[in-house]
């Protein structure tokens, strides 16, 4: 990946942590990914729940102006994507390719079908999936497509960008939440006191009851880091620990009130 790519990369990742957006900005990533591997193109696969999968491609209509890999993209029950059905299957959440997997999960003639559909169709036999997240409440995944294998060292950078995207992830639902559970003018405040989205996520898992040590494996960052987070939160309103601060907090409205403690937050 070139000195721009990575200038490309790093801008992104400011951007989304200085000023977060509401919905996944999965067009962006989803160009500087096909563009950091030659693909062809890619897909961003999103499910909430019991709801149908979201799919959005870059470029549009990569699969969407073939009515067969639509209707592919539409019924995953039918014939899913072989690694996303290894993902699930196994609940491992690694960068995969599908050549490297050697039970797909499907049946050596769905399997044939699939592989030959794409390399005719959209040129992307070849494909890296990257699972950002595998819950059956929140799934979401990036894949990259082209016409030849992966490298080891191509792989390798795979690796290093799922960590990226999985902690941006993690920090754009942490600011998400926060936003649902605070006050009406809890912006306004934040702006006042100059509190960054980081601060306002870290405060909010502290004000619902996580310790340091599990609000670090909620945002996937270091626990030294998040205590420098809580410092410069502890200053910003005035208080010396945690409880005053989440009782300052709620006072101004920057949060909601203390919900109980799910299993596994502490």
């Amino acid at each position: 990946m070139g000195g721009r790519r990575e200038g490309e990369w790093l801008d992104l990742v400011a951007d989304l942590l200085s000023a977060p957006p509401v919905i996944w900005p999965d067009e962006q990533v989803l160009r500087l990914l096909v563009e950091s591997f030659d693909a062809v193109g890619g897909c961003f696969y999103a499910r909430a729940g019991s709801a149908p999968p979201v799919m959005r491609e870059w470029p549009a209509g990569l699969a969407t102006r073939h009515v067969e890999l639509a209707e592919l993209a539409r019924d995953e029950s039918r014939n899913p994507h072989p690694v996303l059905r290894y993902f699930v299957a196994t609940g491992r959440r690694h960068v995969g390719q599908i050549a490297d997997f050697e039970n797909w999960f499907v049946d050596r003639k769905e399997r044939d079908h699939w592989f030959g559909l794409h390399r005719s169709l959209s040129g992307t036999p070849h494909q890296i999936a990257l699972p950002l997240r595998l819950d059956p409440l929140a799934s979401r995944a990036f894949l990259v497509g082209r016409d030849e294998l992966y490298t080891a060292a191509e792989m390798a950078l795979a690796h290093r960008l799922l960590r990226l995207l999985t902690a941006l992830d993690r920090h754009l639902t942490a600011v998400a939440g926060w936003s649902l559970r605070a006050g009406p003018r809890a912006a306004e405040v934040a702006a006042d006191l100059r509190m960054t989205p980081r601060e306002l996520a870290v405060l909010d898992l502290l004000g619902r009851g996580l310790t340091a040590a599990a609000i670090a494996r909620r945002l996937q960052i270091a626990e030294r880091t998040v205590q420098k987070h809580l410092q410069r939160c502890y200053a910003k309103l005035g208080t010396p620990e945690r409880l005053a601060a989440v009782l300052r907090a709620q006072e101004l409205g920057l949060l909601g009130p203390t919900p109980v403690p799910q299993p596994g937050d502490r």
